[in-house]
């Protein structure tokens, strides 16, 4: 390495380690400025400890709460009864309870309650009429039935025959193979006394976790009174909900909302709880109790889709022949959903939150700037003390300037050798 080289390195090693550089302060002895400058500075501190700090919780961690509800469905209900070969006249009566109308018995974060059953009995691979609701009507000059193609229901495959309907000999439909009798044609009908599924009642036991916090929190205390009904006036903390008054609820929200149709096609409903603990109190780390909301997901006077229904199906055995029993199930869904906060102190949380309002004290020095460079009466007069223009002549004669190596050695050269006019840094 040459010897320009290494002067070259030591002083750039000298200026690094052995310089410190700051801001030149000039201080305005103006009160009108001055008051100004407080004044927004003022302001931006509030915002950040009143806004920011106090009421975003800047100074609070923040985690959600992971959890799991059960739920325990009770009620009795009158069940009218009546079959498709018949006027609706001839209705019997039965009752069920949670075991009939409860499908299935148990669910993850849900549960079902049937308003409304269509069962056909003793159903068997064959052939057989399809359905008058089909409308698949044939006679001997007019025959739409195509064989092989599915039917519009899906439920059987047209066999191509025109065959009279069982209740109506006179009238003839196009013949199926399928699991018959087909659906409608020999079935019975279940339906729930409408007054009795709003005397039902849900018990709603929920548990949920703050897993940062090593808190587990329950909807069941200590003091619960389990003859209470869950009312968002008088009782928002009974854990024990009647379906008439979730159904009310959602008739109140949304005047739209028709609950016969929701009773006759189902529907989906959500039962919501809002949970929002501070456990920088020990006594909420117990008793921080969750808001309910119920919100109607799913109507049954949908244009699109109304309701909700779904079948399933029971086979069996009698002497090698396969039967089952078809179950068309019309019904209310309920979805428990958790949501919600939990907060609790913490010192990062805090030191961050002030820090990001701290950037916003530059706009007090902004406007101070403008109002002292372009408004103030003596604003020549602050340019002339805020701003030193320092000029850097690297030649001694301006005839002859200075060659590019000596300009070099000269920006390189050792701190104590550079004039002071050089060495200042002026803001």
């Amino acid at each position: 390495m040459t010897g320009r080289g290494f002067r070259s390195l030591r002083a750039i090693f000298l200026r690094f380690f052995g310089t410190y550089i700051t801001v030149k302060e000039i201080e305005v002895r103006n009160t009108y400025i001055a008051v100004i400058h407080r004044i927004l500075q003022f302001l931006v501190a509030t915002y950040i400890f009143l806004y920011i700090v106090w009421i975003k919780k800047g100074y609070q961690d923040v985690q959600e709460p992971y959890g799991s509800s059960i739920s325990k469905v009770k009620g009795i209900a009158r069940v009218s009864i009546s079959n498709s070969n018949f006027n609706d006249d001839n209705v019997k009566q039965s009752l069920w309870d949670a075991a009939d109308y409860l499908i299935p018995p148990i669910e993850n974060n849900a549960f079902f309650i049937a308003t409304r059953k269509t069962v056909t009995y003793k159903q068997t691979v064959g052939t057989c009429p399809s359905a008058m609701s089909e409308k698949l009507f044939c006679n001997s000059t007019q025959n739409p039935c195509e064989k092989g193609l599915p039917a519009p229901n899906s439920l059987g495959v047209l066999t191509g025959n025109c065959v009279p309907v069982k209740k109506n000999m006179k009238k003839k439909v196009c013949e199926i193979n399928a699991w018959c009798p087909e659906e409608l044609t020999d079935s019975i009908h279940y339906k729930i006394n409408l007054d009795d599924l709003l005397n039902f009642t849900v018990f709603i036991k929920t548990i949920v976790t703050f897993t940062q916090y090593d808190i587990k929190i329950r909807t069941v205390k200590k003091n619960t009174d389990f003859s209470c009904r869950f009312n968002m006036d008088t009782d928002p903390r009974c854990p024990i909900f009647s379906i008439g008054y979730i159904l009310q609820k959602l008739h109140s929200q949304d005047s739209k909302i028709d609950l016969i149709d929701l009773y006759h096609q189902g529907g989906l409903i959500e039962i919501q709880q809002k949970w929002k603990c501070n456990f920088d109190s020990d006594s909420e780390k117990k008793e921080c109790f969750p808001t309910f909301y119920f919100n109607l997901l799913q109507s049954g006077s949908d244009e699109l889709s109304p309701g909700i229904n779904y079948r399933f199906a029971e086979k069996y055995n009698i002497n090698k022949t396969e039967y089952r029993t078809l179950t068309k199930v019309y019904g209310l869904r309920f979805v428990l959903s958790i949501r919600g906060k939990g907060r609790r102190f913490d010192v990062v949380r805090l030191f961050v939150a002030i820090g990001s309002g701290v950037g916003y004290t530059i706009f007090a020095q902004i406007i101070c700037e403008i109002i002292l460079r372009r408004c103030h009466k003596y604003r020549d007069e602050y340019r002339r003390h805020k701003v030193k223009i320092c000029r850097l002549n690297l030649s001694t004669n301006n005839n002859n300037p200075t060659d590019l190596a000596t300009i070099v050695d000269t920006f390189l050269a050792e701190p104590s050798v550079l004039p002071d006019t050089i060495r200042q840094s002026d803001v």
